[in-house]
């Protein structure tokens, strides 16, 4: 999370500080803010803010992070392919809340065209995000391929193999489009082959090709757009994926942004704060270790302007650009 962005609407900046006593409240009504020093006061948020500003913040443990992440950048539950905000009366800025309504249209025709990468035969039960960017043709990161596949051996043929359990079963990857909360329908297509895996040092980057129908013989859902010159810094995208609980972010701060509600499909608006050429975007939307590989979409065009990848607590969210899951497309995408 790059803080910097946060209050770079003057409008968003004044409204949490009109607002702070009645965001105060509801964070402490969840609890978890016992045993801050000098409780949540409007004077100590307004330093915050100014710190956040000037690129000087440092988390600092009290949970304010938190509660300011969770106003200005909000994750949205998605069910039934469309998505709202968590029915847990928490306060949100009406302004970026306003942001995000405008784009609903692109971003509902969005929604289902991503999935999650679920596995068989596996210690973990999924692996992270996929999404559609051409006829049965999945892309995903190669940190999330990798946990299900490799490169072929010698008497393997060419390409890619699936891993084999510790009991000797293949590994069966499929991506499910739904995974929604509180919702049991499922969408399911077996990955038949992994068509790509990016080597180590360049993009991270994979191709999985899926079955032509699903479990119950439906059809794959339609290929989000790329659009490769989308990704300018200031734009507003949402990141739509699987954040799952992540062991390396603070426990607390998980459960005030996330409401304990993890490893379903969400939808979380963020800034580009930067791109470096025509390889990576940064951003700042909220996300956790199971959004690897989920798509940013820009909220004006509906299309995708990127690859979630990683990020760096405090700092930034990386993605690989749109021009750069292109290329790999067209080289390897047969």
């Amino acid at each position: 999370m790059d803080y910097r962005r946060l209050f770079s609407e003057d409008e968003v900046r004044q409204e949490f500080l009109d607002r702070f006593d009645e965001i105060a409240a509801g964070a402490a009504a969840l609890g978890g803010f016992e045993d801050v020093d000098g409780g949540l006061t409007v004077d100590r948020a307004a330093e915050a803010v100014e710190r956040m500003t000037e690129g000087l913040w440092v988390p600092d443990g009290s949970g304010l992070e938190a509660i300011i992440e969770r106003f200005t950048r909000p994750v949205h539950l998605v069910q039934r392919s469309t998505f709202k905000l968590p029915p847990d009366g928490r306060t949100t800025s009406t302004h970026v809340a306003a942001r995000v309504e405008r784009a609903r249209r692109p971003l509902e025709k969005a929604i289902p065209s991503v999935g999650r990468v679920d596995l068989r035969n596996h210690a973990l039960r999924w692996a992270g995000t996929g999404w559609m960017v051409g006829p049965r043709l999945v892309v995903t990161n190669r940190h999330v391929a990798e946990s299900f596949a490799r490169a072929a051996r010698a008497g393997e043929g060419t390409g890619f193999a699936f891993r084999q359990s510790w009991t000797g079963r293949t590994v069966r990857p499929s991506l499910d489009w739904y995974q929604e909360y509180q919702q049991p329908e499922e969408s399911r297509f077996r990955v038949a082959e992994v068509v790509w895996i990016e080597p180590d040092g360049s993009h991270d980057v994979a191709l999985l090709r899926i079955d032509a129908t699903g479990e119950d013989g439906e059809a794959a859902p339609l290929p989000l757009a790329l659009d490769p010159s989308g990704a300018r810094a200031g734009r507003w995208i949402a990141v739509i994926g699987y954040p799952g609980r992540d062991s390396r972010a603070d426990t607390g701060d998980q459960q005030r942004i996330f409401d304990g509600i993890y490893d379903c499909k969400r939808l979380a608006a963020g800034e580009v704060t930067a791109v470096e050429g025509h390889d990576v975007v940064h951003h700042d939307a909220t996300t956790l270790g199971g959004n690897s590989g989920s798509a940013l979409i820009d909220l004006d065009s509906g299309k995708a302007v990127g690859l979630h990848f990683g990020g760096e607590a405090g700092r930034s969210n990386v993605a690989v650009h749109a021009a750069a899951v292109a290329r790999i497309v067209r080289a390897h995408g047969r």
